[in-house]
């Protein structure tokens, strides 16, 4: 909750933003077939979104009447600050951010569509070469950097430390940047790290970093890690726009099963990724559909964790397809 009220304060990244698009949602008659054709969408430079950059790119948000802005953000706690602001109208986020805005009355949210979803290798605790670290019980203790405490990477640690009987109870979490977390692992500023792709295959590469823990199979397999959103109020008065946002992202979700399209994506817009780590990172799933008993799982485990003040049904957060209004 720190990461999300300090959100308040900030003001929102607004670097590469631009208009894509350029239909403006309109019949022949020169009537408006959605509530809003124009929209501004709340996006991060990360692979969970690659869908996204590509139904803009390839156009298929402009064949559902909808021109598109997209707005850089930093994460997921701003991602419902903008949205509680009015600043943009759907937006990109992890699950997490959304459910502690819901159930701790921050944010009145509908969830629009499903994301990303962790695959093998998506989520990793790792350490430097020579480390006396090599096996999940020697993380007992330790100090482990994770980006943000109390996120998505620190609950999967914990969740997975669970799973191998590990008493995390002492482990000292240290705040750390992905892109920092490399340095800090060989100044032994931390002796492990909790990283997420591309970062864990570029230390891999460059820093001869070496996996502990996959903190995204076993019990935490096939988590549900990221989505979209919007308010309730928006969700309501913008039935049909949204309805077309989810059709045109739905489409560029299913292409992207097609690994090939994902790499191809990656480099014109996300942070950090070439040609050759695009090539060479672990990806996870996009789903098509969104599967409430699925993500249900998200707000569970943070139950568990004492990171909701109560148990959170997510199956009333989501909104409802409308039929088909081309």
């Amino acid at each position: 909750m720190r990461a999300l009220l300090a959100a308040l304060s900030l003001l929102l990244v607004t670097t590469g933003c631009g208009l894509l698009g350029g239909d403006t949602g309109a019949d022949g008659d020169g009537t408006s077939k959605l509530e809003k054709p124009r929209i501004k969408i709340g996006a991060m430079p990360i692979i969970d979104f690659a869908p996204l950059h590509m139904a803009i790119q390839k156009g298929y948000f402009r064949e559902e009447g909808l021109e598109i802005e997209t707005v850089t953000i930093p994460g997921g706690a701003t991602s419902v600050t903008g949205l509680v602001g009015n600043q943009f109208d759907v937006s990109v986020g992890n699950w997490m951010s959304f459910f502690e805005a819901q159930s701790k009355g921050v944010a009145d949210l509908k969830l629009v569509a499903d994301g990303y979803q962790a695959r093998p290798h998506n989520f990793v605790i790792v350490v430097p070469q020579g480390s006396s670290i090599t096996s999940p019980q020697d993380l007992a203790g330790k100090k482990i950097a994770v980006t943000i405490r109390g996120a998505i990477a620190e609950l999967l640690a914990k969740a997975s430390m669970d799973a191998h009987s590990v008493n995390h109870g002492g482990v000292s979490w240290v705040e750390i940047p992905f892109p920092a977390m490399p340095a800090a692992l060989k100044n032994k500023q931390v002796d492990a790290a909790v990283m997420v792709e591309p970062f864990i295959t570029q230390a891999e590469r460059n820093f001869g970093a070496l996996p502990v823990l996959d903190v995204a199979q076993g019990a935490t397999g096939d988590f549900p890690i990221s989505g979209y959103a919007t308010t309730a109020a928006f969700a309501k008065d913008n039935p049909k726009t949204v309805n077309a946002f989810r059709k045109a992202l739905q489409r560029a979700q299913k292409e992207a099963s097609d690994r090939g399209k994902v790499e191809q994506i990656l480099p014109s817009y996300a942070k950090g990724i070439d040609q050759v780590t695009a090539s060479l990172v672990h990806l996870g799933a996009f789903p098509t559909r969104l599967d409430t008993v699925r993500i249900q799982r998200v707000a569970d485990l943070m139950t568990v964790h004492g990171l909701l003040p109560k148990p959170l049904k997510v199956d009333g957060m989501v909104m409802e397809n409308l039929p088909d209004t081309n």
